[in-house]
């Protein structure tokens, strides 16, 4: 069965956004990759079978039309207490859950094959994942910027785990860091 990554870009500060929703840049490094960032942009498009999101990253992106172009022809499972009626058309496959995170994260495990089911936004549906032990790894992009305001992906939510490293990947304008949850 696959396993459960969890996959996010963050500012030096632990944002995942800025005040707004503005990203701060957190992605320039994967749109716009270095020779170092490259390899780990490849390696996540072809290890990930499938992506768990929240409702907020599934309206931002749709709203701007940011599924057209996606390299991650896999299912996206979205957790949310509304799905959109009717269900979108288009290329990429939506699996609206409104069972929680627990059930999301099994759909996308059933549906990633022996590839990783994804979890790729927001923070609320990480921290979800991570206190209730569903994830196997953690990949963070550390972007040397400060948001001072915005989303944080940590907050105290009395859930604890201990990672080993595996991977770090520096590159010019991102710190690539990789660990196994213990």
């Amino acid at each position: 069965m696959a396993g459960v990554l969890l996959d996010m870009a963050i500012s030096l500060d632990g944002l995942i956004c800025g005040p707004g929703g503005a990203d701060g840049g957190l992605y320039d490094w994967y749109f716009d990759p270095s020779d170092a960032s490259r390899p780990v942009v490849a390696e996540l498009v072809a290890t990930t079978g499938s992506i768990v999101i929240g409702r907020g990253a599934y309206g931002t992106a749709d709203d701007a039309q940011g599924w057209d172009e996606t390299p991650y022809d896999v299912p996206h499972v979205v957790v949310t207490h509304r799905p959109p009626r009717p269900a979108p058309a288009g290329p990429v496959e939506f699996v609206f859950v409104t069972e929680g995170v627990r059930e999301a994260v099994q759909r996308a495990r059933d549906a990633a094959g022996d590839r990783f089911a994804t979890i790729g936004g927001g923070a609320d549906i990480a921290r979800q994942a991570l206190a209730a032990g569903l994830v196997d790894e953690v990949q963070l992009h550390v972007v040397p910027v400060l948001l001072g305001d915005g989303v944080p992906l940590f907050e105290r939510t009395g859930a604890a785990a201990r990672l080993a490293p595996i991977r770090v990947v520096d590159a010019p304008n991102v710190t690539h860091l990789r660990y196994r949850v213990d």
